[in-house]
């Protein structure tokens, strides 16, 4: 079950980030279009870049990738952020997000990556601690 709650939060998480970036730089990160609003676009960008970050996570730990260092993690996934908040910006005209330079890329990939592990690490402790009392 905490799979299902750890990927609404990321969901969560990934939307504020592109709503916030929409907030503080209007100009290089475009949120809304002819179909959506900001709010709206700021959760259907949200979802998808969430989306491509699971899809390539269970695609790495297929392959046997080791998430057993931090390097290791903070590389993956901060690369794969990146991705997934450029491929989604590529396709603003279905998620409603545009952004100008893939430095915005990287600097909301790395935000994401930061404000997901503290996602991950709320969500798995509150999963091992509420396992212990039952």
């Amino acid at each position: 079950m905490y799979n299902h709650l750890l990927y609404f939060t990321y969901w969560i998480v990934n939307a504020l980030i592109v709503y916030i970036f929409g907030l503080l730089a209007p100009g290089d990160v475009v949120l809304g279009n002819w179909r959506f609003g900001a709010v709206e676009a700021a959760i259907y960008a949200g979802f998808w870049v969430t989306f491509f970050v699971w899809l390539l996570w269970d695609f790495a730990i297929s392959k046997g990738v080791k998430f057993d260092t931090g390097i290791v993690v903070l590389g993956y996934f901060w690369s794969v952020n990146i991705f997934a908040f450029w491929i989604v910006a590529r396709f603003s005209q279905y998620a409603g997000l545009g952004i100008r330079s893939y430095l915005w890329a990287i600097l909301m990939g790395f935000v994401a990556y930061a404000v997901q592990r503290l996602a991950w690490r709320f969500v798995i402790e509150k999963n091992a601690v509420q396992k212990k009392r039952s």
